[in-house]
């Protein structure tokens, strides 16, 4: 999974600069390191969900919880993955899909 990683936050570099990208430019390097199994199943869940870009109240109530844990599990992904905001979690979770499937499995 690690050189899936790599190569997929290599094409980000390359590519984002070519299109004029500059933030995922900056975080490219950070993709590299990505551990999922890091995450509890529930978060790799939310995480999935996530890439909807869905607001928190909507996916509470998909996966059935309180908005405030999906709150909680949006902090703790973010933490756990090393990023700074739901949105750069967001964007990992639709580049990495399948590796999140992955790492629920």
């Amino acid at each position: 999974m690690a050189v899936a990683v790599q190569d997929k936050a290599h094409d980000i570099s390359t590519s984002g600069a070519s299109a004029g990208v500059s933030a995922l430019d900056v975080s490219a390097p950070r993709l590299s390191g990505l551990d999922f199994s890091a995450l509890t199943g529930r978060e790799l869940e939310v995480l999935l969900l996530l890439a909807t870009g869905e607001q928190n109240r909507r996916l509470a109530r998909r996966l059935g919880i309180a908005e405030r844990t999906v709150r909680a599990h949006t902090a703790s992904i973010v933490r756990k993955l090393g990023l700074t905001t739901r949105f750069e979690a967001a964007i990992v979770a639709h580049l990495y899909a399948d590796d999140i499937r992955g790492a629920r499995s």
